[in-house]
């Protein structure tokens, strides 16, 4: 049987406050591409890109509601899956700063999910 603990509040907060915030961004991102196009020199990416962003946000905020649990078993395996979705999201962020700070308290609330 499974160790019980307490729900790790923290984690989840961060983790959700970030998927959310990463998902905000990773939306925007195109919108304000488009906007910013015309100016030379500025350059979005590929479309690609801000796809995995939007996927790596969703799957950090399944994780997020995954991680208020109980059970410390589940919750460090999908502090593990936020942490990985969170630096895939972060390495597809580009330089936009709300997709940076989202998937960066995503990566600080999935390390404490880790350690809990």
């Amino acid at each position: 049987m499974a160790a019980k603990s307490e729900k790790p509040t923290n984690a989840f907060a961060f983790v959700l406050v970030g998927g959310l915030l990463g998902l905000i961004g990773s939306v925007l991102l195109p919108i304000i591409g488009v906007t910013l196009n015309p100016i030379p020199g500025y350059s979005i990416g590929f479309a690609g890109q801000f796809w995995l962003a939007i996927v790596s946000a969703v799957v950090v905020l399944v994780s997020a509601v995954a991680l208020h649990h109980p059970h410390k078993t589940t919750v460090h395996i999908w502090s593990v899956v936020a942490l990985i979705f969170s630096v895939i999201g972060l390495a597809n962020s580009g330089s936009y700063g709300l997709m940076i700070i989202g998937f960066g308290l995503a990566l600080v609330g999935s390390i404490m999910g880790v350690t809990h």
